[in-house]
């Protein structure tokens, strides 16, 4: 097939204005199929569902695993704010009923679903993954319903299992549900959530949309896959750096953005990076608010015709262990393999050299003391530190590691920075820099100035 794969963000679809306006109805008429469009849910109601992404504030979840009754007061006030949402998109009152009965009739089998299930211990993931499918399909049935008033003949996919539907796998819902779709005057417009595991990846992170937009992407052989963000990828992170300061990015490739993804939550799920680089399916970031501007591709193959970064980017939080072997026969490739089983602890970089082993993990603050406690289980005749520190990166699809090494020590040393450590890929596309937390800002606008502005 010769089509795209988009999938909207939802900090997006908080303007669903520009999203309808700048991406479904945007091209002529004649080009707005041959297109499969991901929708995730209105900004901030899978916060009210599950939990904050920011705060970890409970949802109507961690009510219902909690066992009090709470949970169908606060999901009938999630309903309330779908109700109100469609009350700002629809005013054709006839159109607004019918998208109304609609998320109204979902919430009530859910809910009826729940109550049969809730005892029920081992299913408490479904329970998660039903409550988070409200969110998703209500967004994507309304961006269908009203590109539909526009003349755009669409399809509303649901992808997310109902309570007695759980036997096809992700592949198999994908393929029934277009095997009667004309992509050439139909635009399919799919519920970002689905209940089934992707490529072996569970979708607890909250990233499941890029999960979703990849394996379609594959699964349908597209020759694009798009992501319109509220924001352009760009040269550093502009709240930290400035909005004047930083520029978008033109081009990369697969390998620099998979690292940027490991050390920011808002770019795209490692696991669709991965996948989509196997496909060699190119994927291009653009903004939903400058529809005319090209954006970001990145594709498998590329590199720069000169040595040069791309971006900088970093992680303020990052727990640093530091492994000193007294006995040589243990083997820390299975200390490796132990902490990463922990779902909690996200490995962003490693450097082993003879019996010392330094690990950096993403996790929060809290989880510190099992990260010791499983250590010091696992090799008790060992030296450990732990502490936490900040880890930046600069990236390039062709960088020179010395150089880049050397300028960007001066760099933070300018501004009375000293770095903890310093590492350079063999791949030759980064230089990380080790900080102490409290100087990442001050070392993000440091390595940023010199790298990337005159």
């Amino acid at each position: 097939m010769s089509h795209t794969v988009e999938k909207i963000s939802g900090s997006s679809m908080a303007a669903f204005d520009a999203v309808l306006d700048n991406i479904i109805l945007k091209p002529e008429p004649r080009a707005r199929y041959n297109r499969i469009i991901v929708v995730p849910a209105y900004k901030g109601i899978t916060d009210a569902l599950l939990e904050s992404k920011k705060n970890s504030e409970p949802g109507v979840y961690h009510y219902a695993l909690d066992g009090s009754n709470l949970w169908e007061s606060k999901l009938d006030s999630v309903l309330q704010r779908l109700l109100l949402v469609n009350e700002s998109v629809f005013a054709d009152p006839m159109v607004r009923r019918k998208a109304d009965d609609f998320i109204i009739k979902r919430t009530t089998d859910t809910r009826r679903w729940i109550r049969e299930n809730l005892s029920s211990k081992r299913l408490q993931t479904k329970i998660r993954e039903q409550l988070a499918a409200i969110g998703e399909v209500h967004s994507a049935y309304n961006t269908a319903l009203k590109a539909k008033r526009y003349g755009v003949q669409t399809k509303f996919i649901d992808l997310a299992d109902s309570s007695n539907d759980s036997s096809q796998s992700f592949d198999t819902k994908v393929r029934n549900n277009l095997a009667d779709v004309d992509l050439s005057c139909e635009l399919p417009v799919v519920a970002a959530y689905s209940t089934h595991e992707i490529n072996n990846t569970c979708q607890h992170d909250r990233r499941y949309g890029d999960l979703t937009l990849s394996r379609i992407a594959a699964i349908t052989d597209a020759k694009q896959a798009i992501i319109h963000k509220s924001h352009h990828l760009s040269s550093g992170d502009p709240i930290l750096i400035g909005e004047g300061q930083v520029s978008p990015m033109s081009n990369s490739n697969y390998q620099v953005v998979n690292q940027l993804s490991a050390l920011s939550n808002d770019v795209v799920h490692p696991a669709a990076i991965a996948e989509l680089s196997e496909k060699n399916i190119d994927l291009h970031m653009r903004c939903t608010f400058e529809p005319e501007h090209p954006g970001t591709f990145i594709s498998r193959d590329h590199c720069s015709t000169e040595h040069k970064v791309e971006l900088v980017s970093g992680k303020e939080d990052v727990c640093s262990l530091k492994v000193e072997l007294k006995n040589h026969s243990i083997d820390l490739n299975q200390l490796e393999k132990q902490l990463q089983l922990q779902s909690e602890f996200n490995l962003l970089h490693k450097y082993m050299k003879g019996n010392v082993a330094h690990y950096y993990f993403n996790c929060e603050v809290g989880h510190f003391g099992a990260i010791l406690t499983k250590v010091k289980k696992l090799v008790p005749d060992s030296d450990i530190t732990i502490q936490q520190v900040a880890l930046l990166s600069v990236l390039g699809s062709k960088i020179e590691p010395e150089k880049t090494l050397l300028k960007g020590c001066h760099a933070l040393e300018r501004n009375g920075i000293k770095p903890l450590h310093t590492y350079k890929s063999e791949n030759k596309n980064s230089v990380k820099f080790v900080v102490s937390s409290a100087h990442y800002r001050a070392s993000s606008c440091a390595l940023h100035g010199a790298f990337l502005q005159s």
